[in-house]
């Protein structure tokens, strides 16, 4: 009690007393969707591990639905301090450190066990390591995760059907690169304003995971699922290195179990939830379809990026163990 009392006092006055180094540290969690989404529910289960714990010296606060501005807007506000945390896939800080988006090279895993298995192993502990030394970005406890689809309005029986179709996708050159390649028009936007633009047809269809596409009511929206597997990334705990090390070792200790946690529960509940997704999906009238080539096809259609992208190329031939 004596402890919980301090603390609140050190909030007034953190400067005046050596006692202050009790002072409660505040943790700001950023996400773009809905607090009912599975990442919405992942962050509920960090917020409560990492309290938990560090015995209330964590104190973590979750902003929700764009609150503190799209991914690229938080992942800028981490080198402040003014967003702590994301968790999202490693590319959305491509736009800070090119390399990153390593882990969005499309068609570079077979199944989710080789993916983890690449970002467990050395590969993956190299690109975490030159991401943070280029950039201060830490990425921890990368999780389980579905493969990357493209849901459309139009009624398509494979990807020949959405030849020059508009679609969203984030903002760095691994995606627009690849959806071009595909033979479809990417058109970098919010993800949060992407239920609107496809209902006023300003885009036609959208590339993500279904978990994700069901956060943004896409099931609403669409007509066709295409299922493409382009890209099969995991979502990690995204901060700024120096931000974490700031942290007395307990509480850092608390900050990274609470990480792991909350991944695995994401993995083990997207895992759980994905064919209910679907099915889901398929109750709203939306229609699942194979693209109509074979993985390697579709590989051979987008090899002009080992040249685009060499660097990146490079790292995600790292990530993988082929080089």
């Amino acid at each position: 009690m004596f402890r919980r009392i301090l603390s609140v006092g050190c909030l007034i006055a953190a400067a005046l007393s050596p006692a202050c180094a009790f002072a409660a540290q505040k943790v700001i969690v950023g996400d773009t969707g809905a607090p009912s989404s599975i990442i919405g529910r992942t962050l509920a289960v960090f917020k409560e591990k990492a309290e938990q714990y560090s015995k209330g010296d964590l104190q973590v606060q979750v902003f929700s639905n764009s609150q503190l501005g799209t991914f690229g807007t938080m992942a800028t506000q981490m080198k402040v301090n003014l967003v702590n945390v994301m968790f999202i896939q490693p590319d959305a800080l491509g736009e800070q450190v090119s390399i990153v988006t390593a882990n969005a090279w499309p068609f570079l895993f077979k199944d989710q066990d080789e993916m983890m298995a690449a970002w467990n192993g050395p590969g993956g502990k190299a690109l975490i390591a030159e991401v943070e030394k280029r950039s201060g970005y830490r990425m921890i406890a990368p999780s389980w995760n579905v493969p990357r689809w493209v849901y459309t309005t139009r009624d398509a029986k494979g990807l020949d059907d959405l030849k020059g179709m508009k679609i969203r996708v984030p903002g760095t050159a691994i995606y627009v690169q690849q959806i071009k390649l595909l033979g479809l028009s990417p058109t970098p936007m919010n993800i949060a304003e992407t239920f609107t633009a496809m209902q006023q047809r300003v885009v036609e269809g959208i590339e993500g995971a279904i978990s994700d596409m069901a956060g943004y009511s896409i099931q609403d929206v669409a007509k066709s699922v295409v299922k493409t597997g382009h890209v099969l990334s995991p979502k990690a705990f995204l901060t700024f290195g120096k931000w974490v090390d700031t942290l007395t070792p307990a509480n850092k200790e608390a900050f990274y179990k609470a990480a792991e946690e909350a991944s695995k529960f994401y993995g083990d509940t997207t895992k759980a939830e994905e064919q209910d997704l679907i099915d889901k999906f398929k109750a709203k009238g939306i229609h699942f379809v194979e693209p109509g080539y074979t993985v390697d096809q579709m590989r051979t259609m987008v090899e002009p990026m080992k040249t685009l992208l060499p660097e990146v190329w490079t790292w995600a031939q790292k990530l993988a163990g082929k080089e």
